[in-house]
């Protein structure tokens, strides 16, 4: 079992999740690294496993203000974790989005879809 705050690295991906404490019901992880053609199958394998789990979360929290980057692979995952959040009744924020995340949701009009008016913007 991986202790409470050891990122999981999708296995040498280049994107690493750190589970972060939060309220019950609620799944919060860190994002650190590059959401791209390498670690975006691998972040919606570790959501959807993560998602199976009992007593399932009813929040699942990604926290982005250490992505280095996301290609449209990477915004393609987190179109599919949106799907599969929606699918499993559980709800999904990103917080703490980097610039060049809010521009790309921005530049493929994807920020109105992903992103709700409770998510807190910006680095932090």
């Amino acid at each position: 079992m991986t202790p409470l705050n050891d990122p999981d690295d999708l296995g040498g991906t280049g994107l690493a999740l750190t589970p972060e404490p939060a309220a019950p019901g609620t799944l919060s992880v860190r994002l650190t690294g590059a959401l791209d053609h390498e670690s975006a199958d691998a972040l919606v394998r570790e959501v959807a496993r993560r998602l199976a789990k009992r007593p399932a979360p009813w929040l699942l929290r990604l926290v982005c203000a250490g992505l280095t980057a996301c290609d449209s692979l990477g915004l393609a995952a987190l179109l599919m974790i949106g799907r599969r959040t929606g699918a499993a009744a559980c709800a999904l924020r990103r917080d703490r989005r980097p610039p060049h995340l809010d521009r790309l949701l921005a530049v493929t009009g994807t920020h109105r879809y992903l992103v709700g008016p409770e998510e807190e913007p910006g680095p932090a």
